[in-house]
């Protein structure tokens, strides 16, 4: 499919809890996750996509967890959700917590794969 119809189709099946686009191209030799917004941004018209998936917040925590493994943990506090993240950076291992969004899933999920999903 086009990146057009591409676009049609998120518009069609997106409902409010879809924050996530997991996509595919042709040749089913690149698999990719975004946010939906930013995808659809990105996205050329006449760009060659294989197919996508749209996943709510809990199905790419699920994604999250598998890459991340006990790197990461929900953590229930007052003032809502956070994640508790291990990694490991220029300055050696370090501790964040972050806010429970989408922005900080596909970050982490970005970090810990290093931008290569199934490699």
């Amino acid at each position: 499919m086009k990146g057009k119809e591409i676009l049609n189709e998120l518009n069609e099946r997106r409902s409010s809890e879809h924050e996530f686009v997991k996509w595919w191209r042709i040749e089913d030799d690149f698999l990719d996750y975004d946010l939906i917004d930013r995808f659809a941004d990105k996205v050329a018209d006449d760009e060659e996509i294989g197919g996508i998936e749209l996943l709510t917040m809990g199905e790419m925590w699920g994604e999250v967890k598998r890459v991340s493994g006990d790197r990461v943990h929900r953590v229930h506090g007052k003032t809502g959700d956070d994640v508790e993240w291990v990694h490991e950076g220029k300055s050696g291992v370090s501790t964040n917590v972050c806010p429970y969004t989408a922005e900080t899933l596909i970050n982490i999920f970005d970090v810990e794969t290093h931008g290569n999903p199934i490699g």
